[in-house]
């Protein structure tokens, strides 16, 4: 019997929760070819929206999922130790499953991934995914200054360091002081990942990443249909409320925003701009925010407050919210920062004019610094109000900018030549390692 010379890759991240992060990994585990890679995942938590959407094939190890809690854990948790188990647990799964290459996609899987190779020495590509600066003051345990030196040396230990934008690259070497030549910029994926239907990965391959995907004019010819696992549309409330919004008659202006809802992601300001649109400018306006978050109460709150009921929808986490787009007038992202966001490039994909923050890094490589799309200032929600009023008065404007976009973020993004790119790299790092052993 011949022995497998198939690399073993593990990817790691925090959870599988719908967030884009979680939705790159998913579409690299999708489209990884099989012929060459085999595929782990090593999670913290093995919980998410997504989940349920891991390919079958895909082995997933989870450090919470070890034990039962126990007082022990949660004293852990409390001196701040359970780290440095996370560290053993995972150089144990580097181990066992002979991993040849690791890939960790966010800040925190990053930092387990490089303590783990201080106990099992493996190859890594590290991603950085977001502005790292609130990122570690966010996580910071002691101080900053001390979670700054370990975070350097993490990305410093990794074989080579991806960002997804040249923004964020450019970020990354001035924060961390890091060799020009370990950052190298790598898009993201366009994701066109679709809830599986039959167990067999290597069989859905093709189902899912078919010409157009979702995408295509005969899907979109349709109401959209429920995706697996989904409460059947007569009996959801949510749905019918969508299918009343996104109908083709529907008179009002709509528009379209998904994300985390969280105050990094601006909504309270894009509130404040439908707000000043709505109520002062008596325009008919309707906005559905796909996504779900901490923020959900305050947005709710200003909701009601504001006398918006009518006009914004909270819709929730949405598989494929992009199912919805067809009749949307424009797509909104009030971000205060953002790296590169698949929620922007997905709505430029399916060409819906696109109104962004100019965030450091992201939106503005995206839009081209405005010429494919509206720019406002972040945590400004009069500019937001003014390009909404703009968009409506002038949308055939933005409808021509929008088929531009279109025209070249489709080749920018193009899954089929990121792919190549990733896999190249992962053999030529991960052979060469084992070249030298």
């Amino acid at each position: 019997m011949s022995v497998d010379s198939r690399l073993r890759v593990l990817f790691v991240i925090g959870s599988m929760g719908g967030g884009g992060a979680e939705r790159q990994v998913l579409e690299i585990l999708w489209r990884l070819d099989r012929t060459r890679f085999v595929p782990h995942l090593y999670l913290a938590m093995k919980q998410g929206e997504l989940m349920s959407e891991v390919p079958a094939d895909v082995p997933v190890a989870a450090y919470w999922d070890r034990q039962p809690e126990s007082i022990s854990r949660r004293l852990l948790r409390i001196l701040k130790l359970t780290r440095l188990l996370r560290y053993l647990h995972l150089a144990r799964v580097l181990r066992d499953q002979k991993i040849d290459l690791i890939y960790d996609r966010t800040y925190l899987a990053t930092l387990d991934a490089a303590g783990a190779c201080w106990f099992r020495p493996t190859p890594r590509i590290s991603c950085c995914v977001a502005d790292p600066q609130p990122e570690l003051e966010q996580h910071a345990r002691f101080s900053v200054r001390m979670a700054w030196l370990l975070a350097r040396r993490a990305y410093q230990s990794a074989s080579v360091v991806l960002a997804n934008s040249e923004g964020l690259r450019r970020r990354m070497l001035d924060y961390f002081h890091l060799r020009p030549e370990h950052v190298k910029v790598y898009q993201n994926l366009l994701a066109n990942v679709r809830p599986p239907s039959r167990a067999d990965a290597g069989g859905q391959v093709d189902a899912l990443h078919g010409p157009g995907g979702a995408g295509t004019d005969e899907a979109a010819a349709s109401v959209p249909k429920e995706s697996a696992g989904e409460v059947s549309p007569e009996r959801d409330e949510r749905w019918q409320t969508l299918r009343a919004i996104f109908r083709e008659d529907n008179p009002s202006f709509l528009i379209v925003s998904a994300g985390r809802l969280h105050p990094q992601k601006g909504y309270q300001y894009l509130l404040e701009a439908m707000h000043e649109v709505v109520n002062h400018g008596g325009r008919d306006v309707q906005l559905v925010i796909f996504g779900q978050g901490e923020s959900r109460r305050e947005l709710t709150t200003y909701i009601e407050k504001h006398g918006l009921e009518r006009h914004v929808y909270l819709a929730g986490f949405d598989r494929d919210p992009r199912r919805w787009y067809r009749h949307a007038k424009l797509f909104v992202l009030p971000s205060l920062s953002d790296a590169m966001p698949n929620a922007l490039i997905e709505a430029v994909i399916d060409g819906v004019p696109a109104l962004a923050t100019t965030c450091p890094t992201g939106p503005k490589e995206i839009l081209a610094d405005g010429e494919l799309g509206g720019l406002v200032p972040p945590e400004d929600a009069r500019a937001l109000a003014d390009a909404i009023v703009d968009a409506m008065d002038h949308h055939e404007q933005w409808r021509a900018r929008a088929v531009r976009a279109k025209e070249i973020i489709e080749k920018t993004f193009d899954p089929e030549s990121g792919m190549h790119r990733l896999q190249t790299l992962m053999e030529e790092i991960a052979r060469g390692a084992i070249a030298k052993s």
